[in-house]
């Protein structure tokens, strides 16, 4: 009896080892490649985007006052005309956003990577009693992604534009006191979450709309952004729309994309908790055979434990969680002790 009980201790303990070097080795492998994975991932699908509103603004002449001293003390000024842009209230936003899910995975992680169409129009007004040459300038979300389909017009007519790093400029003549309609569109992707900034600080935000369409019911909100004013689930989604008449806020409008399972932190976190299953599973051995008299070799009951080991690189991920927490659908040691019952049962019937 007592060499029983030291050869299950024994093997309950190198088995047990075995069970955390598995385990740490997954996370070892999933924490030290995540970020260059990522990283590759980003650079061939893009990034996270924060989209910000576009600026428009006119040329203003004025005076500017030159002073200088001379050798003998005296001091003298001289007036020259300088130009500089006169900024541009946003008088409305409505804008519409796209968001479709499309997770990729890399090595033993997925990333949650998106397609997103947009599409806003932005109103100015000339306030000036005569024609006035407008520059807008609009920043793209991101600087490593793709934009396609871009459209740049204004009062339905195209713009010649330019870019400058992630900005793209272009300027029109606009009548004395009209309005000018600035939409702007595009499609592009992503990954892990999208954001509408209005501003560095406080900002102040007058007849904006937002309306969102996703295609995953997953919806969650970051902290410090702004929760949105109408929610409608749809069939695939959700259609969300921020609106707002005159707001005054330092909070921004951010979706995170819902995550997917991960394979390699789940094997881990079940490799790492298999030697509570495997005390379970020795101890219901230990009761039945001792009850029944039933001479059993310890190593007898050493191969049931293959059928804990996590394939993860030959098996799809809901194979592996079936294969490994099905037997009881609640907390983890009621897992355990109903499958080592049910191995130790299989076991001894095996045995006779």
């Amino acid at each position: 009896m007592i060499k029983r009980i030291a050869a299950l201790i024994f093997i309950f303990a190198c088995t047990s080892m075995a069970w955390f070097i598995l385990g740490g080795t997954i996370f070892a492998r999933s924490e030290s490649q995540g970020p260059q994975l990522r990283g590759s991932v980003a650079s061939t699908w893009g990034g996270a985007q924060e989209q910000t509103p576009p600026a428009a603004s006119y040329p203003v002449t004025r005076d500017h006052v030159i002073y200088s001293h001379l050798a003998d003390g005296t001091q003298t000024s001289r007036t020259e005309k300088e130009t500089v842009p006169q900024p541009l209230p946003l008088d409305s936003t409505d804008a519409r956003v796209n968001l479709q899910l499309e997770h990729r995975q890399k090595g033993l992680l997925w990333y949650s990577t998106y397609k997103v169409s947009f599409d806003a129009t932005y109103s100015f007004t000339n306030p000036t009693q005569e024609p006035q040459v407008l520059t807008f300038r609009f920043s793209f979300p991101s600087e490593k992604a793709i934009y396609d389909d871009f459209v740049m017009t204004v009062n339905g007519t195209p713009l010649a534009f330019r870019t400058a790093g992630s900005t793209t400029i272009a300027s029109t003549l606009v009548a004395a006191g009209q309005p000018a309609e600035l939409r702007i569109a595009y499609r592009s992707q992503g990954m892990d979450s999208w954001h509408y900034n209005f501003g560095k600080d406080v900002t102040s935000v007058r007849n904006f709309r937002l309306q969102m369409t996703t295609n995953f019911h997953e919806i969650s909100f970051e902290d410090n952004t702004l929760s949105p004013t109408d929610k409608q689930r749809t069939a695939s989604g959700y259609l969300l729309t921020w609106a707002y008449s005159n707001l005054l806020s330092g909070f921004q409008i951010g979706v995170p994309m819902p995550e997917k399972l991960q394979p390699g932190p789940l094997a881990g976190e079940i490799s790492l908790f298999a030697p509570v299953s495997l005390f379970f599973f020795f101890f219901i051995m230990f009761i039945i055979t001792t009850m029944r008299n039933i001479e059993m070799h310890p190593m007898t009951i050493f191969p049931w434990q293959r059928l804990f080991l996590p394939s993860i690189s030959s098996w799809p991920i809901w194979w592996t969680t079936f294969r490994s927490i099905w037997p009881l659908r609640s907390v983890p040691q009621s897992q355990s002790f109903w499958w080592s019952l049910t191995c130790a049962w299989w076991s001894a019937c095996a045995s006779r």
